[in-house]
Order: structure tokens, then sequence, then C-alpha cells
């Protein structure tokens, strides 16, 4: 079971591994001068001793536990001046003691030189990484339920004000007392009892469930939510403390509002970091590679039908969020407007919307469409971030407002993909059940060799053209 302070030490580690790459790249650029013009790589080849291997160990650690202690790694609100001040103080701290080893070692170069070029690297660094961080987070904020609507649960939204403002917001709360019971500040965001939990987790996009309850007298009430809430795929964290397991953490350490509940194992972090790089890299080359392809079909989509070359739809995504997938056009323009009439024609199970002879479709659609061509265009959407090469297919607004369980929301707990198992085996001859089976036997299931298989399926079930529509 991992806590969110484990995160930060680990954040610190990798922060100070990063540091010290900063301070080893400005001791080269420092010593550049001095070195002649072609025998820099005899000055890259010289051999580390055991003395600064030692410090490269002893400096990492330096660099996390300063800015650990500093409160950089942490969702404290210390204001802007009072995290560029902590910043500044940290990387001037850091910078003395480059210069106290490089002096005591008797280390020859321009020490003065260095220790500007690393402190004005240093700073830029920290200053992007803990404000840009935080503006990404405020972009698109934690979106959280409270659990409770008693003490606990105002503690828990004073919380969310101060310390995580921005970067998390509050829907409201699910309690199974009378609003009258409760705080004013408390009844004006009631949201409705457990019973509503199951709706309100269908119709809106929750982040976490937070747990502030008094566990010894609500437990069962407690054990129900998070049940409904586990089934969607929300994640439930605990006020710390209520939190059984209670993190150790010193009195000058200011503690956290939430314990993680759900356990996130190291290599599982590893794989989702190479799978965002393979996406990168695989949307990039497909991208490069493809680029004749996407002229000669630009040209012929607009030389065959009127209207816009790429089709723009807002689809849901990772965590519900709405994004603009691209695809070429392979329907008349005003297709959209022409499904209404068509709904009657509907051939597919559940919230799905198919017409094997959809008039709607072009001549070149339907070669698009069935040689997969029209999907081409989503390469941008994972290069930018908003699907990746597989997962479960991004569905339209209008098919997910139709579902009827709260259980479906769960597909929306990794990125949609370009491709995914239902794509390989056999797309629209599915019906809707087998299809969310699917996607949750891909997110149980998940692997990066499931992945790479997936992607050599779909190379076959494109040459074939099996059940494209």
């Amino acid at each position: 079971m991992r806590s969110r302070l484990g995160n930060h030490r680990r954040l610190a580690k990798v922060d100070g591994s990063f540091a010290f790459a900063m301070a080893l790249a400005s001791v080269v650029y420092g010593n550049s001068a001095r070195v002649p013009v072609g025998e820099l790589h005899r000055f890259l080849e010289m051999r580390i001793t055991v003395l600064n291997a030692a410090f490269a160990g002893l400096f990492i650690l330096m660099w996390a536990y300063c800015f650990e202690a500093l409160g950089l790694y942490r969702s404290e609100h210390y204001g802007i001046l009072g995290k560029l001040g902590r910043i500044v103080g940290g990387c001037a701290f850091m910078t003395a003691s480059l210069v106290f080893y490089l002096v005591t070692s008797r280390t020859t170069g321009p020490t003065a030189r260095i220790a500007v070029i690393f402190f004005s690297c240093s700073v830029l660094y920290e200053v992007l990484r803990v404000f840009g961080s935080y503006w990404i987070a405020a972009r698109d904020p934690q979106l959280v339920v409270i659990l409770g609507s008693g003490s606990r649960a105002a503690m828990a939204w004073r919380e969310i004000r101060t310390r995580h403002r921005g970067t998390v917001k509050l829907l409201g709360f699910v309690d199974n007392r009378p609003t009258s019971e409760m705080a004013p500040i408390v009844a004006c965001g009631f949201l409705g009892t457990i019973e509503d939990l199951s709706q309100l987790l269908l119709r809106n996009a929750v982040d976490e469930l937070l747990v502030a309850l008094p566990m010894k007298s609500c437990y069962d009430m407690a054990q129900q939510a998070i049940q409904i809430a586990e089934r969607v795929g929300v994640r439930v964290v605990y006020m710390q403390d209520m939190y059984i397991t209670t993190l150790k953490q010193s009195a000058s350490r200011s503690p956290e509002l939430f314990s993680e509940l759900v356990p996130i194992h190291e290599h599982y972090v590893a794989a989702q970091v190479v799978k965002r790089l393979m996406d990168i890299v695989g949307s990039l080359a497909g991208l490069c590679l493809f680029s004749p392809v996407f002229l000669v079909v630009a040209l012929a989509v607009k030389a065959t039908s009127k209207g816009p070359v790429f089709f723009a739809q807002s689809r849901f995504g990772y965590r519900r969020r709405l994004f603009r997938m691209y695809k070429f056009r392979s329907m008349v323009s005003n297709a959209q407007e022409l499904m209404a009439q068509l709904e009657e024609k509907n051939e597919a199970s559940g919230p799905l919307f198919k017409i094997r002879d959809d008039p709607r479709i072009t001549p070149l659609g339907r070669f698009l469409r069935a040689s997969s061509l029209d999907e081409l265009p989503q390469l941008w959407n994972v290069l930018i971030g908003n699907m990746s090469l597989v997962g479960p297919r991004p569905m339209s607004v209008r098919d997910v407002l139709l579902f009827s369980e709260a259980t479906l929301m769960r597909r929306f707990t990794v990125k949609p993909g370009i491709t995914g198992l239902w794509q390989v085996s056999g797309r629209s001859t599915l019906g809707f059940e087998k299809w969310i089976e699917m996607d949750f036997n891909y997110i149980d299931r998940w692997s990066l060799a499931l992945d790479f298989q997936i992607l050599a399926r779909t190379v076959r079930a494109v040459l074939k053209g099996t059940g494209a529509v």
C-alpha cells in the first residue's frame, strides 16, 4: 500500500538525480572554454574516482532531503513568493554544497562560473517543476465527492480550499443525514444519499471519493459507498486521522490530509511510462511515415464530397474528460443532423449506433472505413496525450449519456486507444455487452506485452478488413 508521502520521496530521489545531472553538465560546460578545440572528448573520458561517485550519491540525497524539508514536493500552499523563496534558498544551499566539494577536492576549473551556471539552471528547473505541475493540475483538477457531512467533512472542505486550492475541485457531499442537521456550508453542497451515489457517479465525472465519516458508527454505510465507488473505478481515499495504518510522520512535518488506499506498484508505474513513450514514438513515426497517405486521402475527401477534410467530434476519454477526436471525414457533412432520422434503423445493441448500409457514408468513406485509413488522424490525438495507441475505443457523448449502469464508467479509468481488443476481435460484428466485456478484460489484464500483441493483431485485422463498417 502506497502513501502520498512515499510518492513525494520517490519524486525527491528522481529530482535529486536530475539535479546531479545538471551539476555534472554545469561542470562540463564551465570547463569547455578551457578545453582545446576538438579535445572535449578527452575531458569526458576522464575516469570517475571513488570520491566523485560518493559525492554523486550524497548530492542526490542532500537535494532530495533539502527540497522535501522545504515542502516543495507537497501540495502545501505557501503562496507564489513563499515558494520562490524556498526554491531560491534550496538551490543556493545546493550550489554552495557543490562549490564546497569542488574547492575541498582541489578540482581545477572556473568554480565561480560553474556555480553561476548550476544555480541559474537549478532555479529555472525547480520553478518549471513546481509551478508547471501546479498549472497542469489546476487546468484539470481532481474532482472529489466527500462521503460525510459532519465536522470531518467540513474540515476536509476547508483543507481543499486552502492547501489544495485550484488542484482539487469539490463536487459536493453525500450522506444519509437530513440537510437540517448539516452545517450551512455542507448543506449547500449536498448531492444526495448513499442510494443516489451510483447514479451520481454514472452522470458525473468523479475522480475520488473522500471518506470523511466516523468509521466506528458509520462502518456499514461507508463500506456500501466504497463498494459502489470501486465498481465504477473511482479512487477511494481516507482522511488520515481515520486511516487505521496512519503514517508515522514527525511533528515538524505538516501531515497530508488524504492517504491513498489503492495500491500502485512500482513496475506498473514504470510500465505506464514506457507505454507513454511508446505512444509518442509510435505516433511520431506514424505521422511521418503516413504523411504522403494523409495528403492523398485529404485531396480525395475534398474532391469527392462537399465539406471539411477532417471530422472532429467530442469524445469521452481518460477520467471521463471530453476531448476532440479527429478522423478523415467518411460521411456527408451533415451526418450528425441526419442521425436523428435514422435512430429507428439502428442495428446495434445497447447505446451504440450502427447501420451496416448507413446512407450517410460516402463512396470514398466506405473504402476509408474498410481500410481503417479514416482513423489515421487519431495519431495526433495520441501524440498530444488524449489517446493511446492501444486502449478502449473513445465513446461519443451520445453513447455515454445512454449508459444505464454506473459500472460502465470503469472503462474510463484508462486512456482510450486507436486499437484494442474489440477492434482485433470482430469490431462491429460484436454486440455492446461483448465490447464492454473486452474493455474490462483489457483493463484488468493490461501489460506492455498485451499492447504489443494487440498491435500485431491489428495489422492482421486491418489487412483483412475484419468487422469494418
